[in-house]
């Protein structure tokens, strides 16, 4: 099946349409259910049909929507990439099964200076002052996510202070700085 969308949230709410109701994550490199609060075999999974969301050629950004299918259980649900990394947190089979299923897709938003609500800060920026940004994990105090889901993780600009958009290409720096959630109080600065 093939979508013509333009953009990550039209993707999702045509394929709810189809049917695909559940929500699946990628925990400790697996495929999971939320519903079932429990790993899908990977035996049992069809990839019915992968999106990628590219900005364009050089924009430096991409997401990516997965309907797939349980063919043990019969449901269908979505896995959403929104920062393009489930190759890189995947099992190496799942994450080739998802891409070899994947087709290309070029959105005119290139020039959009903001994603989701949140400024968007491309790698231009960022390699004039990398310390200014780090990608902050699991926080509480995320905004919406317009899935329907939530946030597992955001790129935090420290001058601003404010919740920011990190395209794809610096979410594959190395020089990010991850900081994951540790404790009950959200820091004002790093």
């Amino acid at each position: 099946m093939r979508l013509k969308v333009a953009d990550v949230v039209e993707a999702v709410s045509q394929l709810v349409k189809r049917g695909y109701d559940r929500e699946y994550r990628i925990k400790d490199g697996h495929l999971f259910d939320l519903a079932r609060n429990s790993p899908l075999d990977p035996r049992d999974i069809h990839v019915d049909t992968a999106l990628r969301l590219e900005s364009g050629p050089d924009a430096g950004d991409a997401s990516n929507v997965y309907a797939i299918s349980d063919q043990k259980t019969h449901s269908k649900g979505l896995l959403i990439d929104a920062f393009d990394i489930f190759d890189e947190i995947c099992d190496p089979g799942l994450a080739e099964r998802l891409v070899d299923s994947r087709f290309t897709e070029f959105i005119e938003d290139g020039d959009v200076p903001s994603r989701y609500g949140l400024r968007k800060v491309y790698k231009n920026e960022y390699d004039r002052d990398p310390e200014r940004y780090v990608l902050r994990i699991g926080y509480p105090d995320f905004p919406e996510c317009p899935f329907g889901e939530s946030f597992s993780m955001l790129g935090f600009d420290t001058a601003e202070q404010a919740y920011v958009w990190l395209v794809t290409s610096i979410l594959r720096d190395s020089r990010l700085n991850r900081i994951p959630y540790q404790g009950s109080d959200v820091p004002d600065n790093e």
